[in-house]
């Protein structure tokens, strides 16, 4: 639509919903998008600028931000948004499955998603998944038990459901949590047990539009912790709330200060990193991890000589 009106400068919002064979509340609403999308750092200064004649009811682009002409897929593109949309599509009652067919269809049309040879299966979606749907639609509490990855532990809770969203890679359940008696976020295949109560659950005083890029809540009552991250780890940095305090350029490690979610949580996370984390000023949780990895290591030993024992001899 921004190529079209640039070169059609004061073109009426009735003529380009005949164009895009859309109403003049749609072409309404998709200009009030575009002027809050732009170029990268989404300063005033790089978004789209769209002028409106109130009285005339016309449009034109005063800063196009680069799109001169209508955006064409590649052949990967295609491939790769018509797999996303497939996958989306096959998660029952994750997603509005109109809206999904409708874009694979328009895809279709324009050749952009015609792949017959491409099938896409998705992954089993979690067990409570169609428990919290049906909470959702009928507006009843939700009672579930839980496992908190961060404590390593399992609590029984009765929430009010608001939503389910995707992010991380993974479907979140939002919720106002009568144990803590705030909004939370639980992970679906986290979910162990689920039951649709009686009881009508509360809508939300206030909801956030956006989708928080990620999940992780620091621990506020923790103090920050200073780790080491060697190369194999430097994904911690990006894809928590850290503050770089050093750049080893020779061994390239970065020395990082993070507030974890707890020292459970933080001690899992070094192990799991498998020596490419060091935590510098908590020896308490350092030999804490140097312990549960020597028992790894240990049960690992019986294990594969029990393995060795059992293997037929000659």
């Amino acid at each position: 639509m921004v190529p079209y009106i640039s070169r059609r400068p004061g073109v009426s919002i009735s003529d380009l919903a005949a164009e895009f064979g859309v109403n003049d509340a749609q072409i309404t609403k998709d200009l009030d998008l575009l002027m809050v999308c732009g170029l990268p750092g989404y300063y005033p200064d790089d978004l789209i600028d769209v002028v409106l004649d109130e009285d005339g009811g016309t449009v034109s682009i005063a800063f196009d931000a680069g799109l001169e002409r209508p955006v064409r897929l590649t052949r990967d593109e295609a491939v790769a948004l018509t797999v996303a949309l497939r996958s989306f599509a096959s998660l029952p009652g994750l997603v509005d499955a109109d809206s999904v067919y409708s874009a694979l269809a328009k895809l279709e049309l324009i050749g952009a998603g015609a792949q017959a040879s491409l099938q896409v299966e998705a992954a089993s979606p979690a067990a409570a998944l169609g428990t919290v749907r049906e909470a959702l639609d009928s507006g009843r509490q939700l009672w579930i038990k839980y496992y908190t990855a961060s404590r390593d532990a399992v609590t029984e809770r009765t929430v009010d459901p608001f939503r389910v969203l995707v992010t991380d890679g993974h479907s979140y359940l939002e919720a106002y949590c009568h144990r803590v008696n705030a909004v939370r976020h639980f992970r679906v295949d986290r979910i162990e047990e689920a039951k649709v109560l009686a009881e009508p659950s509360q809508e939300p005083l206030w909801m956030d539009a956006e989708v928080p890029p990620q999940m992780f809540h620091p621990d506020l009552s923790v103090a920050p912790i200073t780790l080491v991250l060697y190369p194999r780890a430097h994904w911690v940095a990006e894809y928590y709330q850290v503050e770089l305090v050093s750049q080893d350029s020779g061994a390239g490690a970065l020395r990082v200060r993070m507030r974890p979610a707890g020292d459970a949580w933080l001690v899992r996370l070094v192990l799991s990193l498998g020596g490419a984390a060091v935590i510098v000023d908590r020896p308490d949780l350092a030999e804490r991890v140097e312990e549960l990895a020597a028992q790894a290591l240990t049960a690992y030993h019986h294990s594969h000589v029990a393995t060795e024992s059992e293997l037929p001899t000659d």
